[in-house]
């Protein structure tokens, strides 16, 4: 099989036996390049594929792999897309052939509490259960060891890490985590535990959008949603996000693309209610009743 650098994702000649394969592969490679920004993301998961794609063909020709390790940190601030790419890693690698379902089941802190004492790392063999053959992506991951640096580490945390790392082992061909959350967290927790060390060796860093980004994210979710932007409205959105953005700068917890979704959901309740108080509005193009106007979009971020 031939492999050549294109400008985004590797991309391979077809075969006849993995035609079908390759074609979904391809439409999910298509998705990781649709998405806005993320471009140091992107060159560190084309060497992962890069990676799963040769390890996939030695398998398949019964060459010895030895134990691979595909599990992941993603660290960065919060909204920069680390849940919706863990989704499309389990996808891309079932398409490779590594993953047989490519799943993702996401997972926080506070799924793996309970009521109940002591059920923290029974939870977590839950989890990981479900995620088997796909991928576990486990969100402020950090927060396991105990949130608070000065109080030490929490001992029903490190039991449920514990039960992690083995079983990260004992499915060590059937299992890819992906462990997120903010940079230097990560960092600390990480470092804070030999076998966590040893087991996540690739860290995929996210960035925060820039104002250009943001717009652009913007700009998507209005056209998902088939509205439309007069060119006031248009204005008026790119002049609140680059005040968002600037206001991010100061703010490690800001939100990035979630901000955005919340900006934009403040839109649609007072372009709905502008409609409905226009009289005659049913008599409306289907055009008019999607149109978001600039008034609409000043009105949601005089709220925000």
């Amino acid at each position: 099989m031939n492999y050549s650098q294109g400008q985004g994702f590797i991309k391979t000649s077809k075969s006849k036996v993995a035609a079908r394969k390759q074609d979904s592969l391809e439409s999910v490679l298509s998705e990781f390049e649709d998405l806005v920004g993320l471009e140091e993301v992107k060159e560190e998961l084309n060497k992962l594929i890069a990676f799963a794609r040769v390890v996939a063909l030695r398998r398949d020709r019964d060459i010895p792999i030895g134990a691979i390790n595909l599990h992941m940190v993603f660290s960065g601030p919060p909204g920069t897309g680390k849940t919706e790419v863990a989704r499309k890693v389990g996808r891309v690698l079932k398409a490779i052939g590594l993953l047989r379902r490519g799943h993702c089941v996401e997972v926080d802190r506070a799924a793996l509490t309970s009521v109940y004492a002591n059920s923290g790392p029974q939870l977590m063999t839950e989890k990981v259960k479900e995620a088997l053959d796909g991928v576990l992506f486990i969100d402020e991951a950090y927060t396991l060891a105990g949130s608070d640096p000065l109080s030490g580490p929490d001992p029903s945390g490190q039991e449920v890490i514990d039960t992690l790392l083995k079983l990260m082992e004992d499915h060590r061909e059937r299992l890819v985590v992906i462990a997120a959350g903010y940079t230097n967290e990560m960092r600390r927790f990480i470092e804070s535990n030999t076998g966590l060390k040893s087991r996540f060796s690739r860290t995929v860093e996210f960035s925060s959008y820039d104002a250009e980004e943001l717009s652009a994210i913007f700009r998507l979710m209005i056209r998902k949603s088939h509205y439309l932007l007069t060119e006031e409205a248009e204005y008026e959105a790119d002049k609140h996000i680059v005040w968002l953005s600037q206001q991010g700068k100061k703010d490690d917890t800001f939100g990035n693309a979630r901000t955005i979704r919340g900006f934009f959901e403040q839109i649609l309740p007072i372009q709905a209610e502008r409609i409905a108080f226009t009289p005659n509005y049913e008599s409306m193009t289907d055009d008019e009743l999607l149109t978001i106007e600039g008034d609409d979009v000043v009105m949601a971020a005089e709220l925000g």
